[in-house]
């Protein structure tokens, strides 16, 4: 009888003990780990996890557990390789040289510039695990450390560490299993939310609305995007090449002889398209009018194509959108993908500067000639999304170039720009010189 309660007693302590020192794990610590997780899956950097003991099983369950995460498109899977679990390298390595050295040889055969690596010791102490971890500085690699309570040699060797304060070897590594599924519960979940961003079906806005004073006559009778190239509007032609690309639901702001456009295309049906319109009694500029149409159109999910109703192109919107969701992946603040075109005059356009990663540092609306600091220039086409979009004021005039993006650098919403491939045709038609070369150059082409 009292073997029994003696038992009992031990198996409470243990789950209490158990239970005591995951409520007193670091969530700040939790959270700067499963941010190193993200940005490896994000940057496409491998992770390495390695463990001896009973911290070797644990290695060989995290490896698998992230491994099994879905994909993205645009970006491939996570690759994470326990290094305790290729037996033949580590009998081989450690016959011929020493058990000391398993994970450091490994890594230097596999690890590239830059990787995350994960180590595993309760006692904080392994000698095979700790000279690992010098190879893996001297490839600039992350490095997170899952300790016991005191955390050893390793805690002062790696980026993050992780502290198991619990009495018993085998509670520290319960408390680390435990860890690793919070940690893949939890990007599981940011990924889960990026597929679920993709899978929405693409929508656009077409900015419709201007009065087209530098085309005049044409535009006397008629708004600038109805004015014909070849045998018909070039409006027509940008909801064709949209519908091209499997683009459906298409808004249309209207302000200036809004019925010329309403007239030509109706629900849109004819062309296999669905258009709801957004009428402006005042002008609200690219901005304030795209976020009207949203609201009109009442599809708020996902990314929004929004379209110059000025530019004639045939540009890849398949591209776009793959590049698109590839930033929103590597990079959760995404608001925005800009096509961009190296522009002959400059000063004439819309400037974009970009780190080397694609990330805009700057916009610039139409600087002064000695001000010129790139040729790259907004195309007329991005990708938006509702969260960045939000920062419009409604029922207000806002400018993409002079309010919004502005204002999204400073708010730190990220946006990025992608370059159109050569042999891309691109052409704003504003000037009666460009719209007669569109009519020359368009006829010969083909969606």
């Amino acid at each position: 009888m009292n073997d029994s309660k003696g038992l009992s007693q031990f198996i409470d302590d243990y789950l209490s003990e158990v239970g005591r020192a995951i409520a007193a794990l670091d969530r700040n610590v939790l959270k700067l780990m499963a941010d190193a997780l993200l940005t490896a899956w994000r940057e496409q950097r491998q992770v390495f996890v390695m463990g001896n003991g009973g911290s070797a099983a644990l290695a060989s369950h995290m490896a698998l557990d992230i491994n099994k995460m879905g994909s993205v498109p645009g970006q491939p899977r996570t690759r994470v390789i326990s290094l305790s679990d290729n037996t033949g390298w580590i009998m081989a390595l450690g016959n011929d040289i020493s058990f000391d050295v398993v994970f450091s040889e490994q890594l230097r055969n596999l690890c590239r510039q830059g990787d995350l690596v994960i180590a595993i010791s309760c006692s904080g102490n392994s000698k095979n695990v700790i000279e690992a971890l010098k190879v893996a500085k001297e490839y600039n690699c992350k490095t997170i450390g899952m300790t016991g309570d005191k955390g050893g040699k390793i805690k002062d060797m790696v980026d993050i560490c992780l502290f198991a304060d619990a009495l018993l070897i085998g509670q520290q590594e319960d408390v680390h299993v435990v860890v690793n599924h919070v940690l893949v519960a939890a990007i599981n979940m940011i990924v889960s939310s990026v597929q679920a961003q993709s899978a929405y079906a693409p929508h656009a806005a077409i900015l419709a609305a201007g009065e087209g004073t530098r085309l005049r006559p044409l535009t006397l009778e008629m708004p600038k995007p109805m004015v014909p190239i070849g045998d018909k509007p070039l409006l027509e032609h940008t909801v064709q090449w949209l519908g091209s690309y499997g683009v459906r639901d298409i808004a249309i702001n209207l302000n200036y002889k809004p019925d010329a456009i309403t007239n030509h295309f109706g629900d849109g049906s004819r062309l296999n398209t669905r258009i709801v319109y957004s009428h402006e009694d005042k002008m609200l500029g690219t901005a304030g009018g795209v976020l009207k149409m949203s609201q009109v159109s009442k599809n708020g999910h996902g990314p929004l194509i929004v379209m110059y109703g000025d530019v004639l192109t045939d540009l890849d919107v398949n591209a776009l959108m793959q590049a698109h969701r590839a930033n929103v992946a590597r990079d959760p603040k995404t608001g925005v993908t800009m096509a961009l075109y190296h522009h002959p005059t400059p000063a004439e356009a819309g400037l974009v500067g970009m780190d080397a990663t694609g990330k805009i540092e700057r916009f610039v609306e139409k600087p002064k000639a000695e001000d010129v600091f790139t040729d790259l220039a907004s195309a007329g086409v991005l990708v938006i999304e509702p969260h960045a979009l939000a920062h419009t004021p409604a029922d207000t005039f806002y400018d993409f170039g002079l309010h919004l993006f502005p204002r999204l650098l400073e708010q730190g919403v990220s946006m990025y720009g992608w370059v159109i491939p050569a042999g891309t045709y691109l052409l704003d038609i504003g000037s009666p010189e460009k719209y007669a070369q569109a009519n020359r150059e368009w006829p010969g082409r083909k969606l």
